[in-house]
């Protein structure tokens, strides 16, 4: 398993460590008798190696195409097809795709001597049943994934890092841009986690922080009317970027601070494994301290 700053999870202790992914809210209701195909589909989950063919499978059984799923994501088309053919991708990118599908990623670690401890998602979302998978279809009409039992409470504040146009980021530094617009944000990040600001070519650097204040998930109208002066975006760009959606997201930053020295995208590589976000992606513990 690959965690988001590129480096591999291995487990310190002599214990079997099972990390389990539970997407939920993921398939629509279904009406009557469902399809012939739908039933296919969800049996052959089970049946799947690649985790990027899994993904392909929950899109289909969300009824939605690859090229509206790219749109929602960010990234082109070709880009979403290399990403369902792969079977190692990284966390951060796994759950923008649950999300951006309507559901929750959720990830735990299972120790033989302990209760479930969650990575990844609330514990009040997860299903309150004991680990299983479901070898066949309880209800043919309704798809099932593995579900996991419910953890204990555990703090879920994560730092996070945006890759955004030099033009913006240096606007953040300065103080004169305070909000950052996103067609999608995750659920794991709360006031006063950590931002780092990337800044994308041709800078290709690290080059500064700032702390979230709030996250706001707004009706885009609303979403122009009420940030557009601090977002410093003309409108023709906003609407651009929030073609075809109904929501947006509203991240308010504030402590925003140039790092002493911009971290090049070579340095970063090198340190750390890390490869420049689409968007945006948690953080490492090595990252954050490289800026604390």
């Amino acid at each position: 398993m690959r965690a988001t700053n590129g480096w591999r999870v291995v487990p310190q202790r002599p214990y079997d460590l099972n990390v389990i992914c539970s997407a939920t809210r993921i398939f629509r209701e279904h009406s009557g008798v469902g399809s012939m195909t739908q039933r296919r589909t969800a049996t052959a989950l089970g049946a799947i190696e690649k985790l990027g063919l899994r993904l392909q499978s929950l899109r289909q059984l969300q009824k939605t195409t690859q090229s509206s799923l790219a749109r929602e994501l960010g990234i082109g088309q070709t880009a979403l097809s290399h990403l369902e053919r792969r079977d190692d991708i990284l966390l951060s990118t796994l759950e923008a795709y649950v999300e951006a599908l309507g559901g929750q990623l959720h990830v735990a670690a299972s120790f033989s001597n302990a209760e479930l401890i969650p990575l990844i998602g609330n514990s009040s979302g997860l299903p309150q049943e004991a680990p299983k998978i479901n070898p066949v279809l309880e209800d043919p009409n309704q798809p099932l994934l593995p579900h996991i039992a419910a953890p204990s409470p555990m703090p879920s504040a994560r730092d996070v890092i945006f890759s955004i146009r030099p033009v913006h980021a240096a606007k953040i530094l300065e103080g004169s841009k305070t909000v950052e617009l996103r067609r999608r944000f995750t659920g794991g990040v709360r006031p006063g986690a950590l931002a780092l600001i990337y800044s994308t070519s041709p800078t290709s650097a690290l080059t500064g922080t700032a702390r979230i204040k709030e996250v706001q998930k707004l009706p885009i109208p609303d979403l122009w009317q009420k940030h557009r002066a601090a977002a410093c975006l003309k409108k023709q760009e906003f609407e651009n970027y929030f073609a075809g959606l109904k929501l947006g997201y509203a991240i308010v930053l504030n402590s925003a601070k140039p790092l002493p020295r911009p971290v090049g995208l070579v340095e970063l590589r090198q340190r750390f494994g890390f490869e420049p976000p689409q968007s945006y992606q948690y953080i490492s513990a090595d990252i954050r301290a490289l800026v604390m």
